[in-house]
């Protein structure tokens, strides 16, 4: 994804740059858990070109599953979307708790890495 490159600012063990101290924690753990996943990977969904923040490759079954992390719950606007971006996801075929992970956050209540790394035993160990 090329869009605002400078937002591109938390390094990750991968050598990534992300754009969330959240996304670090997801990618960290991922990476430490040998899970192959790309960042901001292309996706187009209803001639919509979506870059959902990772699309993993599950290490056994090599089907492919997508991470959204939404950050800034608290906010409504940013909820709206998050709402709306899931929608399409489904209409699609990309299903929560399904081939698509979506974590929330608010100011109050951040994700940490204890439950990231539930989720990716989980799904993929």
């Amino acid at each position: 994804n090329n869009a605002h490159p400078e937002h591109l600012i938390h390094n990750c063990l991968s050598g990534h740059l992300l754009r969330s101290k959240s996304e670090v924690i997801i990618a960290n753990a991922l990476y430490t858990n040998k899970i192959p996943f790309r960042y901001e990977c292309a996706l187009c969904l209803e001639n919509i070109i979506f870059f959902p923040d990772f699309t993993i490759c599950h290490p056994k079954t090599m089907s492919i599953f997508y991470w959204e992390h939404f950050g800034m719950m608290d906010s409504q606007s940013y909820a709206d979307n998050a709402y709306n971006k899931l929608k399409i996801y489904s209409s699609q075929g990309i299903i929560p708790c399904i081939n698509l992970i979506s974590t929330f956050e608010t100011k109050a209540n951040p994700i940490n890495s204890e439950k990231v790394n539930q989720i990716i035993h989980e799904y993929f160990l």
